[in-house]
């Protein structure tokens, strides 16, 4: 056998030339262009070099559920100051809970300022996403909107921004398709549709059947409210004791306590300070309301019982529907949504409120399971989503293994984001991704860093991909379902946190409050990860480190940026500012010098 001519491979061959801090080339698609798509579209760029980014969302334009979503009475469910941006707060919101529309054009201006824009690619449909092993790629394949054409990239992270609530249909109830009346849904609603004056039949009574009823009622001839479950009807929701001290000031609980004065927006305007203290109040109350979650707890329960008070207040006119309303779990058990007004509408005398099942829909009506018929000229389905996280489009991941047999038959990810079997993929508002009570907002802006980080890791390190272990997955939903046990989450009600159904695993909150999520996110446990290292460092895994040199030191360029004080990180602040660095000398030298001398001395 002749000798190999091939030498032999020595550590300095090993060592890949390149500077440590010279970027690799990193692209990054993200699917959706809500308030997650425009997180990445500002975080990303401004953490991550030699970054390409696309944001490809079905819509004509960015917003997600708020560009979606314009049904009338359509609005956030938590206060105002605590549904926005941390880094980018808007002190004009002209309602205590923003319309849909006001929040629309939050996200269209965030887009503007940031010039997010830049990376969107509108109009396209995911169809599927598919992990390529070898290249270590996301292959992903879209249909245009517009034209049907389908579409494919590829990129090595893949970052889901496409949201819980927005999957609709209509709901399955026999002769529905049948109905020559007008129909709509509120998640598709038709804005050149005229109520007044119609007969309408509203179904649903979750949030958004919630927010509509009022704002219907005083236009339409009639309108029967379909509901077949129960369901709390709070005084306001997150953000109460706010709007408990403003109905106090004003003696108006629908109007003036829900608006801003022109003078409050002014002072807003005009001092900064005074609106860093007003939402540092209403988000500390955002904060707090976790406490009454916990069941059995004096929060919980006294909670429960000012629930009680206020539905048998409104409703004492209609015990009727009390009976029919009130729930027998706890309140929180579904989420909470601010109803001014609402319990007001039921007892007026055009709402005829129905709690018999619907049996089936007929041309002109529909008919409840006592043989009744109500005729009707418009049908609205207030009838929510599917949660099930088994439907929509398809991902593909190690070994070709579907992310809805991995999610069958339950939906479980590594800190809400991070599926098993799914390399480089994060997801915002993945299970077990929102809070469970607060802003959804804010839960992302975590996610988002999380990634962020994650990215950089991929990047720097030379990692060609990174999943979650099977262990730690199986760690975080065990400490799921063992802090859920002792909250009201798991009461015997129908709810979309346990995927529409009475008693089945909590699935759509974080185990903990916002800021609990902050903190646990803040400092990522990359030991929990999986990695498959660069071709280019296979043989020396520290190869990242790369050929001793910075990119500053081969440009010849500076490389004492550590000096400027933008680049210090965790400043320290002096305990004692009265001494300075050129005080002149006056410590004890030698050996008859001690610390405490020293530390004394003036």
């Amino acid at each position: 056998m002749p000798e190999s001519t091939v030498p032999p491979r020595t550590w300095s061959s090993m060592i890949y030339d390149h500077e440590i801090d010279e970027a690799r080339p990193m692209k990054v698609i993200c699917i959706g262009a809500g308030i997650s798509g425009i997180l990445t579209g500002i975080r990303l760029p401004q953490q991550i070099e030699n970054l390409e980014l696309v944001i490809y969302d079905k819509n004509a334009d960015v917003g997600g559920t708020w560009y979606e979503n314009r049904y009338p009475g359509v609005r956030c469910d938590i206060p105002s100051p605590g549904y926005q941006l941390t880094f980018e707060s808007n002190s004009q919101w002209s309602e205590f809970y923003a319309s849909g529309a006001e929040i629309q054009n939050y996200m269209v201006n965030l887009a503007k300022r940031y010039d997010v824009y830049r990376f969107c690619k509108f109009n396209h449909e995911l169809v599927e996403a598919k992990w390529l092993e070898l290249p270590g790629k996301w292959e992903v394949t879209f249909r245009q909107v517009d034209t049907g054409k389908m579409v494919t990239d590829q990129s090595d992270v893949i970052m889901l921004g496409m949201g819980l609530l927005n999957k609709w249909d209509w709901p399955k109830i026999p002769g529905l398709d049948k109905f020559k009346g007008t129909k709509v849904h509120t998640a598709k609603w038709d804005t050149s549709l005229d109520l007044k004056g119609k007969n309408v039949a509203l179904i649903g009574a979750g949030s958004t059947g919630i927010q509509i009823l009022p704002e219907i009622q005083p236009i339409v001839n009639r309108v029967d409210h379909y509901m077949k479950g129960k369901n709390w009807i709070s005084p306001t929701g997150i953000g109460g004791d706010e709007l408990a001290r403003r109905k106090a000031e004003t003696g108006n609980w629908v109007i003036l306590a829900v608006k801003h004065s022109k003078e409050e927006l002014e002072l807003f305007k005009l001092s900064p300070e005074e609106y860093l203290k007003f939402r540092h109040k209403i988000e500390n109350d955002i904060m707090q309301a976790p406490l009454a979650a916990f069941y059995g707890t004096p929060e919980q329960r006294k909670f429960h019982e000012m629930s009680i008070k206020h539905m048998r207040e409104k409703l004492a006119s209609r015990p009727d529907i009390l009976e029919a309303l009130m729930p027998d779990w706890a309140p929180g058990c579904r989420r909470l949504t601010p109803g001014p007004g609402y319990l007001e509408a039921i007892c007026q005398p055009n709402v005829d409120y129905v709690s018999t099942p619907i049996k089936q829909i007929h041309e002109n009506g529909i008919e409840t399971i006592d043989g009744r018929t109500r005729e009707v000229e418009i049908i609205i389905c207030a009838t929510g989503f599917d949660v099930s996280r088994q439907s929509g489009p398809k991902f593909f991941g190690q070994g070709g293994c579907d992310l809805y047999d991995v999610w069958n038959p339950i939906p479980e990810a590594y800190m809400s984001m991070c599926p098993p079997k799914m390399p480089n993929m994060f997801i915002y508002f993945g299970p077990n991704g929102g809070p469970m009570t607060g802003s959804t907002m804010l839960m992302l802006e975590w996610v988002c860093d999380y990634a962020t980080a994650a990215i950089q890791k991929l990047q720097r390190e030379y990692y060609k991909s990174m999943v979650v272990k099977p262990s730690a997955n199986k760690a975080f939903s065990r400490h799921v379902d063992k802090f859920f046990a002792k909250t009201v989450f798991t009461q015997p009600c129908n709810s979309w946190f346990k995927r529409g159904t009475v008693d089945g695993r909590v699935v759509a909150n974080w185990p903990g409050s916002g800021v609990h999520s902050r903190k646990t996110l803040l400092n990522p446990r990359w030991e929990d990860f999986d990695y498959e290292v660069m071709p280019e460092i296979e043989e020396n895994v520290l190869g990242w480190m790369g050929n001793g040199m910075t990119v500053a030191q081969k440009n010849k360029t500076c490389a004492t940026d550590y000096l400027e004080l933008k680049q210090t990180v965790n400043r320290p602040k002096p305990v004692h500012p009265e001494y300075s660095v050129l005080s002149p000398p006056s410590f004890h030298q030698g050996q008859n010098g001690t610390a405490e001398q020293n530390r004394t001395a003036n």
